[in-house]
């Protein structure tokens, strides 16, 4: 087989476009957990200041008191997310595996047979499975 799949590299076996498949698939799932943790850090941040500041806030920041209530509820249920589906642990997880799944690639093209890079790419879906989705 010949040509070049949609990432620009050269098409291989099913185990190949299997393993870039998955590494796609991380890389793409690593960004968005990580945009998510970013946002929802910052957004604590900036609410509970918000919420902590209270009616402390007057002149141009007195708008801000009215938002008071709401903001402590997006505290609480960020917090409360947050702890439940750790997006922390998930993007390194996802970053991690996507790391593995790179190094697996590299080996393959530096002659690792198929049934090793098999066996190698079972352990690392495997592995993901066991520590990144709790």
């Amino acid at each position: 087989m010949t040509g070049r799949d949609e990432d620009g590299e050269q098409r291989g076996t099913t185990l190949h476009r299997e393993i870039r498949r998955a590494r796609r698939n991380f890389r793409i799932a690593a960004f968005n957990c990580g945009v998510t943790y970013y946002t929802s850090r910052v957004t604590l941040i900036l609410a509970s200041a918000v919420v902590a500041a209270g009616e402390t806030l007057h002149g141009r920041m007195g708008w801000l008191i009215k938002w008071a209530p709401g903001l402590s509820l997006l505290v609480a249920v960020l917090t409360a997310l947050d702890a439940w589906l750790k997006p922390q642990l998930k993007w390194q997880g996802l970053m991690e595996s996507r790391d593995d799944l790179t190094d697996l690639l590299i080996r393959v093209e530096g002659g690792l047979t198929p049934e090793d890079a098999r066996t190698r790419f079972v352990e690392i879906r495997a592995k993901h499975r066991d520590s990144n989705i709790f």
